[in-house]
């Protein structure tokens, strides 16, 4: 189970000794201790638990949902539970929303910790996302030229959309392409025969 857990924030599965793929144990969400930022960097010894930041915010004011679990929707798109942390006004943001969504920021950028969401374009908030078509948080748009497709960040990574990190020098850019223009995959096309 653990071998083959994916991050629930970068999507990825490999992992490093000094960046782990860590387990919620109480929600069992799975992220990277880089990816997932402040309150991941250490991971409890012995019999101890990790809780992530909605797990521990749910046990400390007592909390809880249906089934047991706290799962608070993210305000920048519209689905519940996963990696989340809080935002400045007490809300919640799942933390790939906040590294797609231009506009919002990070009040502690190394450890990726409250989100401030207030810098986004208004017109964002206004914009249908294609694939779950609802208007809600704010979609991100594809890269392609004069392409106008929105797309919630998460359900653009859900759908396994083209949401690709380049670094380039010192800094990372993010290309999101819509469906119909992701990059074609690299197979040897057949000749025809005449």
């Amino acid at each position: 189970y653990e071998d083959l857990a994916c991050c629930a924030v970068c999507a990825e599965g490999d992992w490093e000794e000094d960046n782990l793929i860590i387990f919620c144990d109480s929600c069992d969400v799975a992220v990277h201790q880089v990816c997932y930022g402040a309150g991941a960097r250490k991971i409890p010894e012995g019999d101890q638990s990790w809780y992530c930041d909605v797990c521990t915010y749910a046990k400390r004011t007592g909390k809880s949902a249906r089934g047991g679990l706290y799962q608070p929707s993210c305000i920048l798109c519209p689905k519940s539970g996963g990696a989340m942390k809080r935002t400045t006004d007490g809300r919640w943001a799942h933390l790939t929303c906040a590294l797609w969504v231009p506009g919002v920021q990070f009040l502690d950028p190394e450890g990726r910790d409250i989100i401030h969401p207030y810098a986004i374009n208004e017109k964002r908030i206004e914009l249908c996302c294609k694939i779950c078509n609802t208007v809600h948080g704010a979609p991100i748009q594809c890269k392609a030229p004069r392409c106008m497709a929105a797309f919630h960040a998460s359900c653009g990574r859900d759908c396994g959309w083209h949401m690709v990190e380049k670094e380039k020098g010192d800094y990372v850019s993010l290309e999101a392409l819509c469906n119909k223009h992701r990059p074609a995959m690299t197979q040897k096309k057949k000749k025809r025969r005449r």
